[in-house]
C-alpha cells in the first residue's frame, strides 16, 4: 500500500506557476539554516528506517555528515538561497525519490541563462531546445562539453549534485532542462564556455548569463516539452485502441485521483467484454508519479478479474516500519482521512488497522522496527463476489502498459503487478524509488520549508533499489505525442491479435 512521495520539490513554483510569492521576509539565515538542518537530521534518525536497517550500515553516516557540512555553510550564509540549496543538497545526498525537501513559498528565484536552454532528447544526448535570436547555437545542437567537463559529466555535477539520482534515466529526463537555467546556486559549477556540435562541427561559446524573470521558465520549458493535458479516463482511439489513462493513484480523499478512479474502475468491470475486444488495451501510466497501490491491485481485478489476480504468484516480500510515535500518529490520521472516501477498499482497510494496532504495540514496546503481518484479517469484510476472469495468457487482446519518466512509488507497484499479469511495458523507462517507502511529511521549524520522511522498509522486493521499470518497446519520439503513440501501438499490437 505504497503512499507517493509528496516531493514538495523545490522547483514547483519555479517551473509552473507564472504568479510568484513575496520571498521571506530577511532573518539570521546562518541561524534559520543551522536550526532547519539539526531538524531534519534529528527527524531522519528518529523516524527513518535507514538508521535502524542493518542492510544499509552507511545511512547514519550520510545523515551525520550532511548535517556537519549544513552546519558549516551556515557560518557563512547570508541570503535566503544561502539557506536553501544547502538543504536541498543535504536530501539529494540520499539519492532516494522518498526523501523530500522543498520550499513552502517561493524559491530563491536568482535565475540566470545564457539565451538558451537545453533537454534531453530521446537519445539521451544534451541538445539545444530553445534559443532567443541572434544566439550562437541554434536549436538541435548537441552539447559536448563544459569547461572541459563531458556534457554527461557537467551535468552531473550541477543538477545531479542538485536533485540526485542522476543515474536513472528518468531523473535527467525530468530535470535535465534546468541544466542552462541557473537557480542562483554557489554550490554548483557555473560553466564559463562550452562546446556545441553544430552541422557536423565543433562550436566553443564563451556563456553570457544574464537574469531571467522566473515566470518566463515554465514557457521555455513547456517549448521544449511541448503541452500534454493529462486527465483520467477510457477512451477509443481512432484506430480502435482502448486508451485507459491514470495520470495518478492519489489516495487522499477530495484529490483528482480519488474521485476519478472509482467510476473508472466501475466502468473498467462493467465494460469489460467490449474492451476485451479491441485490438489492444493501454493503460496509460503517464505523467503518474503513485500514491496508493490499491488502485493498481482494483484495476487488475476489474480487468483481468479476480481469479487471475489471486493466482499470482506473490514475491516473499516483507515490509518493517520504524516503529515511532510520529510514524504512527501520521498513519492513523491518513486512515481517518480515507476511510470514508469512495473507493476505499476491505484490501485498503483492513491494511490500515494492521499497521495501525502492530505499530501501536511497537512504540508501546519502545522497538525500533516492527514487522507487518496482517492482524485482523477475520474481521475484513470479504469483497463483494467478482466473476472469475480467465488467467491473463488467454485474455483475447494484448494488453499494454504505457510509462515515461513520471512513473514511481505505487505507478511502479502496479507495473510489477501487471506485467505479472500478463501486461506488456512500453514507452520510456520509469523514475525509481529505493526500499523506503510511505512518506510523512514535517514543516521544518523556520516554517519555510517541508520534508518527507518515508517510514518503512522492504525485505525481499524482487525490484532492487533505485531500479527502474524498463520496457520491452521504447518509444524514441515525443512521449507526450499521443496521435503518433496511438499509430506506434497499433503497429505493436497487430501481430499479437
Amino acid at each position: 500500500m505504497a503512499s507517493k512521495a509528496k516531493l514538495l520539490a523545490a522547483s514547483a513554483a519555479l517551473l509552473s506557476v507564472p504568479a510568484l510569492a513575496d520571498p521571506p521576509a530577511e532573518r539570521d539565515w546562518g541561524a534559520a539554516l543551522a536550526r532547519d538542518a539539526q531538524a531534519l537530521h534529528d527527524d531522519i534518525a528518529a523516524n527513518h528506517p535507514g538508521p535502524v536497517n542493518s542492510l544499509d550500515p552507511t545511512f547514519a553516516a550520510i545523515n551525520d555528515r550532511q548535517l556537519a557540512i549544513a552546519l558549516e555553510r551556515a557560518k557563512t550564509a547570508r541570503t535566503y538561497a544561502d539557506y536553501y540549496f544547502p538543504l536541498r543538497i543535504y536530501v539529494s545526498a540520499f539519492d532516494d525519490g522518498h526523501l523530500g525537501f522543498g520550499a513552502l513559498g517561493d524559491t530563491p528565484n536568482e535565475v540566470r541563462w545564457p539565451g538558451f536552454a537545453t533537454r534531453y532528447d530521446g537519445r539521451g544526448r544534451v541538445v539545444v531546445g530553445t534559443a532567443e535570436p541572434a544566439q550562437p547555437v541554434p536549436k538541435g545542437a548537441e552539447l559536448v562539453e563544459c569547461d572541459g567537463m563531458s556534457a554527461d559529466r557537467y551535468a552531473e555535477a550541477t543538477l545531479g549534485t542538485m536533485w540526485g539520482r542522476w543515474a536513472l534515466e528518468a531523473q535527467r529526463q525530468r530535470w535535465g532542462s534546468l541544466l542552462f537555467i541557473d537557480e542562483g546556486s554557489k554550490l554548483v559549477p557555473l560553466a564559463r564556455s562550452c562546446t556545441f556540435a553544430v552541422g557536423g562541427r565543433n562550436r566553443k561559446v564563451a556563456l553570457n548569463w544574464q537574469p531571467l524573470e522566473p515566470a518566463r521558465v515554465g514557457d521555455l520549458l513547456g517549448q521544449m516539452r511541448g503541452s500534454f493535458s493529462r486527465s483520467f479516463g477510457i477512451r477509443t482511439a481512432s484506430n480502435g485502441l482502448q486508451w485507459i489513462a491514470a495520470p495518478s493513484f492519489n489516495g487522499e480523499s477530495g484529490s483528482a485521483a480519488a474521485k476519478a478512479l472509482p467510476p473508472l474502475i466501475a466502468r473498467l468491470r462493467s465494460d469489460r467484454a467490449a474492451l476485451l475486444a479491441a485490438p489492444a488495451i493501454v493503460l496509460d501510466l503517464r505523467g503518474n508519479g503513485g500514491g496508493s497501490s490499491d488502485w493498481g491491485r482494483q484495476i487488475a481485478d476489474a480487468l483481468w478479474g479476480s481469479a487471475a489476480l489471486a493466482a499470482v504468484k506473490a514475491d516473499d516480500v516483507q515490509v518493517d516500519w520504524r516503529a515511532s510515535p510520529d510514524n504512527l500518529v501520521s498513519i492513523a490520521t491518513a486512515y481517518a482521512d480515507r476511510r470514508s472516501a469512495e473507493g476505499f477498499s476491505p484490501e485498503a482497510d483492513n491494511w490500515f488497522r494492521s499497521v495501525i494496532g502492530g505499530l501501536g504495540m511497537a512504540v508501546a514496546r519502545k522497538q525500533p522496527l516492527w514487522r507487518h503481518v496482517d492482524l485482523d484479517v477475520s474481521a475484513t469484510p470479504a469483497p463483494a463476489a467478482v466473476p472469475a476472469a480467465a488467467p491473463a495468457a488467454a485474455l483475447p487482446r494484448p494488453v499494454f502498459v504505457l510509462t515515461d519518466a513520471s512513473c514511481a512509488s505505487a505507478c511502479l507497484d502496479a507495473i510489477d503487478l501487471w506485467t505479472s499479469l500478463g501486461a506488456i511495458q512500453i514507452g520510456r523507462a520509469t523514475s525509481a524509488d529505493t526500499l523506503y517507502m510511505d512518506v510523512r511529511d514535517r514543516t521544518l521549524p523556520s516554517g519555510l520549508a517541508s520534508i518527507s520522511v518515508p517510514m518503512k522498509v522492504y525485505r525481499g522486493r524482487k525490484r532492487g533499489s533505485n531500479q527502474p521499470a524498463i520496457p520491452r518497446f521504447r518509444f524514441a519520439g515525443d512521449i507526450d505525442d499521443t496521435p503518433a503513440l496511438e499509430r506506434w501501438v497499433a503497429t505493436l499490437a497487430a501481430p499479437r491479435r
